[in-house]
């Protein structure tokens, strides 16, 4: 692939980095030169505050369209489609270059966090479990005693002890009456002090993704299969053949667009015919062994289809593979004459759950591993310990130095601040530690290297600290209310619902400077500037529709996910939770003994084809979305290879990014028209 990012015109787009690296400090082999410019932050903002309401819309109003679920967010690459399209035609009637690669590159980048900032990944978990307890409190559920008055006041839109529904919150669920305003004030403290919260776990994820970026993209060279589709549209170029020109891949966006254009049109006409993209399999299995499985739905998302294509064959294989032996060993388990139990909180069994938590601690350790002599290399090289091994940092999003402080800042700001709100410390590091440094950094890896677009795990922190702390009861566990009502809420927060998290982005938008040899630094401001509008713009418009439609008439998922994390505390402050049990345990100890199998044998022995990321992300509500497109897509992928090979492979490439693109397109396209006359907008195959 090219590696010059202006496809328009000669001209010089920013003066070239031509810096060398110090003495005895290795250079990095990727020499950025290309940075920041005000014209992309000026078109940047309106772009995003656009498509920060139109993602909002579409989650809470449309509910059909979700776009707050997916890492590689469809309005951003919509936007992204057209600000090239346009770009391109106004730059060649100007006969001069408006925005080039970096700029479109920067408006991108902003644009995809600014979105998830606004949907699930902050503002759709933030903002209902801070209004939920004062309207669902009842003498029968007791969440007013139990949790409510354990809250810290400066931490939520309402007194805590004052008790009963205040007019505010009563408003936000029932809508105002006519001529009524929205209480700002209520609103103001309460989301300040919680954005100085995210914005530490944000700062954690901004270092642990610097930290993360060599070892990813240069030492293991990770393919990040989100960023093939921006590629492509930014350098007009995929596999070597044009991109915008290319007729096999509007072929693929012009079936896809076809498919969800009759399906919308079948959500206003009903007489219409639709396309049947979700088919639920368990009314099949009706006799014992088999209805002891857990669900099974044949979920056709084209897009999932197009980002697995360019995946290697034996991750696919393991992919799909793993997820259906997740099921198959519920129908051992009904056959030895057990009772398949769920976790509770996840769409997994007790037994998979917890050995998806067993898979996440060898994974971290064996990444570590792997990376060991490169860590070692970060740690000299920030605090000048000799120099023959030390590194050049400066083309990094911030210095290696920078990094490691900002970790520990970061989260000592994190354990400070839940201890202010009233959590022991010991159990702030525990929750965070675990979320931030294990399940984050897994999950941004199963992006990485398996092209997952939708996260999501099956366990909680308080599952694995549970295992080696009674954490059911208040007695056993030494901790008091007021430390379960606030892992309850950091639980809703920031560890229930892995959609949406932010280090993976971070992380994309890495690979893709590097591609485009942007500089790294030069991202820095426009992410935490998007950052930072995008929860203004998305608060505020959250809580204008939550005001004048009633939040009991928009989507529910968010806030009946704050209902079970509350009782859930409220369980175990009464001592009604269940401890660990002999199936928890063996299911850790299991999930830790096949990781390390797999790992040992995907690194001695090339021919071996599973591969272990694949079986910690198995019994997922991910998967459960996507195992059957990667099923599909490695059905195709073996087919072409076998066949036709890899000439062929890359002619069908283009054909695969437009399937992507046209779904996106699609979905954004019915979600406007919803927002904007009141369309029924069609069910697109990634609940």
């Amino acid at each position: 692939m090219p590696e010059n990012p202006s496809s328009i015109g000669g001209a010089s787009l920013s003066e070239p980095n031509t810096s060398t690296a110090p003495p005895g400090i290795k250079p990095d082999r990727n020499t950025a030169r290309f940075g920041l410019r005000l014209r992309a932050i000026l078109v940047a903002i309106p772009l995003l505050l656009a498509i920060c309401a139109i993602s909002l819309y579409a989650d809470l109003v449309s509910i059909t369209v979700q776009f707050g679920v997916l890492q590689l967010a469809p309005p951003a690459v919509a936007a992204l489609f057209g600000l090239v399209l346009c770009n391109n035609v106004l730059s060649r009637a100007m006969k001069r270059e408006l925005l080039n690669q970096a700029d479109v590159l920067i408006i991108y980048a902003m644009l995809l966090v600014g979105v998830m900032v606004s949907t699930r990944g902050v503002i759709e978990k933030l903002v209902p479990p801070l209004a939920y307890l004062p309207y669902y409190s009842s003498p029968e559920n007791k969440l007013g005693t139990l949790i409510t008055q354990n809250l810290p006041g400066w931490a939520v839109p309402f007194a805590p002890g004052a008790g009963g529904t205040p007019d505010g919150i009563r408003q936000y669920y029932e809508a105002l009456p006519l001529g009524g305003s929205i209480p700002w004030n209520i609103w103001i403290g309460p989301l300040c002090a919680w954005f100085a919260l995210i914005a530490c776990v944000i700062l954690v994820f901004l270092c642990v993704s610097t930290l993360l970026r060599r070892q990813w993209m240069d030492n293991e060279q990770l393919r990040f299969p989100l960023t093939i589709l921006p590629l492509a549209m930014i350098r007009n170029e995929v596999e070597g053949q044009p991109f915008f020109t290319n007729r096999v891949m509007w072929m693929g966006f012009g079936v896809a667009a076809f498919v969800f254009s009759i399906n919308g049109l079948h959500s206003n006409f009903p007489d219409w015919p639709r396309f049947v993209l979700d088919l639920n399999l368990r009314s099949l299995f009706t006799e014992r062994p088999w209805n002891g499985m857990e669900g099974i739905t044949l979920y056709l998302s084209l897009a999932a289809v197009g980002f697995a294509y360019f995946l290697p064959k034996d991750l696919l294989f393991s992919l799909w593979l793993f997820f259906l032996l997740t099921r198959a060993q519920d129908i051992v388990a009904v056959s030895a004459g057990a009772v398949p139990k769920g976790i509770g909180t996840h769409n997994a069994r007790v037994w998979t759950g917890y050995q998806v938590a067993g898979a996440y601690f060898v994974l971290v350790a064996a990444q570590i591993r792997i990376g060991w002599p490169y860590f070692r290399q970060v740690w000299k090289t920030a605090f000048g310990l000799g120099t023959a091994d030390r590194l050049d940092d400066s083309s990094e999003l911030m210095s290696y130095r920078s990094a490691i402080i900002g970790v520990c800042v970061g989260f000592g700001g994190i354990v400070l601040w839940l201890t202010l709100a009233g959590m022991n410390p010991i159990l702030a590091v525990a929750q965070m530690g675990i979320y931030l440094f294990f399940i984050a950094v897994i999950m941004s890896r199963a992006v990485a290297e398996a092209g997952l677009i939708m996260t999501e795990t099956s366990f909680l922190p308080e599952h694995v600290i549970g295992l080696v702390y009674p954490m059911h009861t208040l007695e056993d566990s030494g901790f008091d209310a007021q430390d379960f009502s606030i892992l309850a809420m950091t639980n809703v927060i920031f560890t229930r619902d892995l959609r949406g998290v932010l280090l993976s982005p971070f992380l994309d938008d890495a690979k893709m400077a590097g591609e485009l040899k942007v500089r790294q630094r030069s991202m820095l401001w426009p992410l935490l500037l998007a950052i930072v509008i995008a929860f203004v713009a998305a608060a505020a418009f959250f809580l204008y529709l939550s005001y004048s439609k009633g939040h009991l008439a928009l989507y529910q998922y968010p806030n009946g996910n704050a209902g079970n994390m509350y009782n859930r505390a409220a369980g175990q402050i009464q001592g009604n939770a269940t401890p660990p049990d002999a199936t928890a345990y063996g299911g850790f100890a299991v999930g830790i003994i096949t990781t390390i199998i797999l790992v040992y044998m995907r690194s001695h022995f090339a021919w071996f084809p599973l591969n272990p990321l694949a079986y910690a992300i198995a019994p997922t509500w991910a998967m459960f979305v996507l195992w059957f497109p990667f099923f599909i897509a490695w059905i195709v992928k073996s087919l072409v290879m076998r066949f036709g090979g890899i000439e062929v492979f890359r002619k069908i490439a283009p054909f695969m990014l437009g399937l992507i693109l046209g779904e996106f397109s699609a979905a954004v396209f019915w979600a406007v028209m919803n927002m904007w006359k009141g369309w029924s907008a069609p069910g697109f195959p990634w609940p």
